[in-house]
């Protein structure tokens, strides 16, 4: 039997077949994948990765479903039997799964016929989709089961939309501005300049690269209070996306990964500094690797401390190709001279 949820004006909580249970293809977890998915079709993507829905069906099986943490709802209309899941649609896939597989699991606890759901109406007051917002920010954007930065720049810009101000919905799920501002500047970026959004993690790539002041100066970037895009460079924005992600393919339809400048996060700190400095750029964009236009940025100890470093390296190659040999003689007296006269002029210039 149904019965009020405490805290919470107009929603209430129930027991319902899983049946009538549907996945909301919108959801932010899904980072825009779901939109064009059937419910089959989003049931299978959320048990694979990067969701893997299929992780939950061992504690389906040794546990049913805990009925301390309902999946959160809406009626799918006012006349409608069905609802859609605002929150636990993984949980929902794994209980699909295990419904379907039924005969794999004979130690299961339940066939979980029926599962717990907190019910919101079709048609939401103000106050009630403040609850939804509250309840969604406290679990997936501080930190109690983090969504990936796509999905929470998505769900910002969909309920900032909805509200008509930014400031409201951070105030209402507790984000700082400076928070918002890593994920939710490169996801309006790139949709006011009509690029692809960079899938799962790969996003983060970028937000990682705007945090870097070398970067946002570079694509000539300006934002306001409200977060919004006020300026910027779409032909630099553009050569940034080739830089960390690679070019485009022929066909247009996906990214030359291997063609990438920018192989791992660790490397954008001096990818910011090659784009601040136009001699660095210029070697980087003629189509040289980033630590060969790195060396233009290099401070005179960090260019020596350079120096070293390749004549050692050059000393295990030539002991590893030319091992002790009258032939070989010549080349390693040559690279120890070396050795000695790079160490005499780190000595005189450090």
């Amino acid at each position: 039997m149904a019965r009020k949820a405490a805290g919470i004006p107009n929603a209430r909580l129930d027991r319902v077949s899983p049946d009538l249970l549907e996945f909301d293809p919108g959801n932010p977890r899904f980072g825009g994948a779901g939109t064009q998915k059937t419910q089959p079709e989003i049931s299978e993507m959320l048990l694979k990765e990067p969701h893997l829905a299929s992780q939950l069906v061992d504690s389906l099986v040794e546990n049913g479903f805990i009925d301390y943490e309902p999946l959160v709802v809406r009626k799918k209309s006012p006349t409608s039997d069905k609802y859609v899941v605002i929150e636990g649609n993984r949980r929902l896939s794994a209980v699909r799964y295990l419904r379907q597989h039924l005969q794999e699991y004979p130690l299961r606890k339940s066939d979980i016929d029926t599962v717990p759901i907190l019910v919101f109406e079709s048609r939401q007051t103000t106050e009630e989709k403040k609850h939804v917002r509250a309840y969604l920010g406290v679990r997936h954007l501080l930190g109690i089961r983090e969504w990936p930065p796509l999905s929470k720049a998505q769900f910002l810009e969909r309920e900032a939309a909805a509200v008509g101000s930014l400031d409201t919905v951070l105030k209402e799920v507790r984000l700082t501005k400076s928070q918002a501002r890593r994920f939710l500047i490169p996801y309006r970026l790139l949709m006011k300049a009509g690029k692809e959004i960079p899938p799962g993690e790969e996003f983060w790539v970028l937000a990682e690269a705007l945090s870097r002041t070398g970067v946002k100066e570079y694509i000539d970037l300006e934002t306001n209070d409200a977060l919004e895009i006020t300026a910027y460079s779409k032909a630099k924005l553009t050569r940034v996306l080739e830089d960390l992600y690679g070019p485009t393919s022929p066909d247009g339809n996906r990214r030359i990964a291997a063609k990438r400048r920018v192989a791992e996060t660790r490397q954008l700190s001096v990818y910011a500094k090659v784009l601040a400095s136009e001699k660095a750029r210029e070697v980087l964009h003629s189509g040289k690797e980033l630590s060969e236009a790195a060396i233009y940025v290099d401070t005179k100890a960090e260019s020596l401390e350079r120096l070293e470093k390749l004549v050692r390296q050059l000393k295990l190659l030539i002991n590893k190709v030319a091992p002790s040999s009258a032939k070989a003689r010549r080349l390693r007296d040559a690279v120890h001279e070396l050795e000695q006269a790079v160490e005499a002029f780190v000595e005189q210039n450090a």
